[in-house]
């Protein structure tokens, strides 16, 4: 049984700063780690992007977020000057998004792919709760298994959490579908 989400909370607040400060030195000092992803033509999974980001990111042709961070909105200004449109599913961190919350996400991805846009989907790090939700577009739009499709976000992201198909609310996702 999980811990009670006060304490879920709590414990992503303590550890939220020297967590970002280890992203970043993985990510943009010593670059072990790619700061984002380019999953498909239209889905980037990243780590938490900053304002100075996202002139780059339009560049990219990204003109969508999906921002799980319960801990940050994002640079919505920034977004705001570049086009770009924000969902933001805030999710604590070291717990997955809701399946209601996927759904809306899933769905946002894909309104902008048929489009030709590209959706930048981000969590604090880029690895659970964003992968989570580019796995299960990765399932219904892209018609791969949870298993095909974790294996895909680990070849193109390693530092992806390996046991994002196992959550239940990705197996629960997927039941949905097949029902």
């Amino acid at each position: 049984m999980p811990p009670p989400k006060r304490l879920q909370r709590f414990y992503a607040r303590s550890v939220f700063y020297p967590t970002l400060w280890w992203n970043m030195l993985h990510g943009r000092v010593l670059k072990i780690r790619h700061w984002s992803t380019r999953i498909d033509a239209n889905l980037i999974v990243g780590a938490y992007p900053f304002a100075r980001d996202v002139p780059k990111m339009a560049a990219d042709g990204v003109r969508a977020v999906v921002n799980t961070c319960e801990e940050y909105p994002g640079p919505v200004d920034a977004y705001a000057l570049a086009g770009i449109e924000q969902l933001h599913i805030p999710t604590t961190d070291f717990t997955h998004p809701r399946l209601e919350d996927i759904e809306q996400a899933v769905e946002f991805i894909e309104q902008h792919a048929q489009g030709g846009a590209t959706t930048y989907v981000h969590c604090k790090a880029g690895r659970a709760r964003s992968a989570t939700v580019a796995l299960c577009w990765l399932v219904k739009y892209r018609g791969m298994s949870a298993e095909d499709a974790q294996s895909t976000l680990l070849k193109l992201r390693p530092h992806v959490n390996p046991r994002v198909a196992q959550r239940p609310v990705v197996q629960d996702f997927v039941a949905k579908l097949d029902a």
